[in-house]
């Protein structure tokens, strides 16, 4: 007969014995929710950036500053990639328009549209749905 110390030992061991088996048999689900969980997190610093560059924008905009970023090095320095950039054109004359907005808010965000020349000078600027109205 065992005694009961041992009994107690062995029934000890064996849980956790079983129970790192149990981990081991899903690690790689662990790992693939860790991942996920960091993949979020680099995500969510990623927006909280590109939201602060666009607030640090509309205070350049709506303080009348931005003339001080003119030319599309400064502006991609200072405020990062736009949301979007589209060729246009107005009679013979060729620019781009960039698009700034909050990251994730689409439809009820204030826009800021940046229009550089074709060697990347800024022409002029528009707010649009801010706090003032539209700004020009």
């Amino acid at each position: 007969m065992i005694p009961l110390r041992r009994k107690c030992l062995l029934v000890a061991a064996a849980a956790l014995f079983l129970s790192g088996c149990a981990k081991l048999q899903h690690l790689d689900q662990l790992l693939t929710l860790k991942d996920l969980s960091e993949e979020q997190e680099r995500l969510h610093q990623h927006v909280k950036k590109q939201d602060d560059r666009f607030k640090a924008l509309l205070g350049a905009v709506e303080d009348k500053t931005i003339g001080r970023y003119a030319d599309e090095r400064k502006i991609l320095k200072n405020f990062g990639e736009p949301v979007y950039r589209e060729e246009m054109a107005q009679g013979n004359q060729k620019f781009n328009r960039w698009t700034y907005r909050y990251t994730t808010r689409f439809f009820d965000s204030p826009k800021v549209y940046l229009y550089l020349d074709s060697s990347g000078h800024l022409l002029r600027w528009e707010l649009i749905g801010g706090e003032h109205g539209t700004i020009q």
